[in-house]
Order: C-alpha cells, then sequence, then structure tokens
C-alpha cells in the first residue's frame, strides 16, 4: 500500500470504498485518467470551495493545481500528493518533485495524500478504494486544518463518492 510509504502516520484519514462488475484491467484505465467532466456535483464543489475548476477535471488538470502524482503501481495503485496550508482561502498548494515529498519539512504547510487503489474480488469484480490522508506539522497547523476540516469534511467525503461512482458507471458500461 502506497499511503504507508509516503504518508505512514496521519492526523486525518478517511477511506472510501466500491465493488465494481469489471476487471482491474478495465477500471485502472479510467482511474488513471480521472475524468470527472460529466461531475456537476464536483465540478460545483469546486467552485464552492474556492479552487479554480481546471480546464479539464482529471488528472493533468489537477497536476497543474499542484497535485503530484507521487508514484503508480501499473495495475494496482495510484496515489497523489499534496502540500499546502489547506485551511486557507487559497489553500497554498506547494509545488514539489515527487521525491521531495516524503522529506519535506516546511512547518508552515501541512501535507496530503489521495489513493487509489485496486483488488481484483473475483475475476468480473474489484473493489475501488480511495483514501485520503493529512498530516499536519505542528500543533498549531493541525488546530488550524480540524477547524477547516470540520466545515469541509463532508464535502471531502462527498467528493470521494462521487469520483467512486463516476469511475463504476464508466467501468460498468
Amino acid at each position: 500500500m502506497l499511503q504507508d510509504k509516503y504518508l505512514a502516520v496521519a492526523d486525518v484519514c478517511k477511506k472510501d470504498s466500491i465493488d465494481i462488475r469489471a476487471s482491474i484491467d478495465k477500471i485502472f484505465p479510467i482511474v488513471e485518467e480521472l475524468n470527472f467532466k460529466n461531475s456537476k456535483v464536483i465540478y460545483w464543489l469546486f467552485k464552492l470551495r474556492g479552487l479554480p475548476v481546471p480546464e479539464s477535471l482529471t488528472l493533468k488538470g489537477l497536476e497543474k493545481m499542484n497535485f503530484v502524482r507521487l508514484e503508480t503501481r501499473p495495475g494496482r495503485e495510484i496515489i497523489i500528493g499534496l502540500i499546502g496550508q489547506f485551511w486557507t482561502i487559497t489553500g497554498g498548494l506547494k509545488r514539489f518533485k515527487p521525491e521531495a515529498f516524503t522529506s519535506y519539512s516546511n512547518t508552515n504547510n501541512a501535507k496530503a495524500t489521495w489513493s487509489f487503489e485496486l483488488v481484483e474480488l473475483t475475476n468480473a469484480m474489484t473493489r475501488l478504494t480511495t483514501e485520503t490522508r493529512v498530516l499536519c506539522p505542528t500543533q498549531k497547523a493541525k488546530a488550524r486544518f480540524m477547524f477547516y476540516w470540520t466545515i469541509v469534511r463532508p464535502f471531502s467525503a462527498w467528493i470521494r463518492k462521487e469520483i467512486l461512482k463516476s469511475i463504476k458507471k464508466q467501468a460498468e458500461s
């Protein structure tokens, strides 16, 4: 599990799963694209958060906003990293190289990971799990983040569930 490699300890950990009637080979390319262009919910939740909606709601679009793909285990798992002050209006997302994520230690910024992991249940059934972890480097950062998280948590859960439903719909069609 890549989450344990990049952020083994976290202040927040949220996980959601969905079972999909399709093989990993069919689902993984959909996860890699992370294309949410048909999700009005995700579009408006980005807008409400004050985040600029990328020209395309795909992983490439998110990478332009400083979401960084940390690692891919082909056919199994993708993990994305973020560094910033998530509790601020803009989120203060920092640019960084994937190899710098684990050693990054600026106490003004929290680190977060967002992963997608596929596990074959049968030849025709796959469990897709998405997990978000956040680590705050100081008590001050943690207090700020937890206040923000109290407000954002239900919307974050909604986005995760909407993404899973979108991937399932694409894979099963």
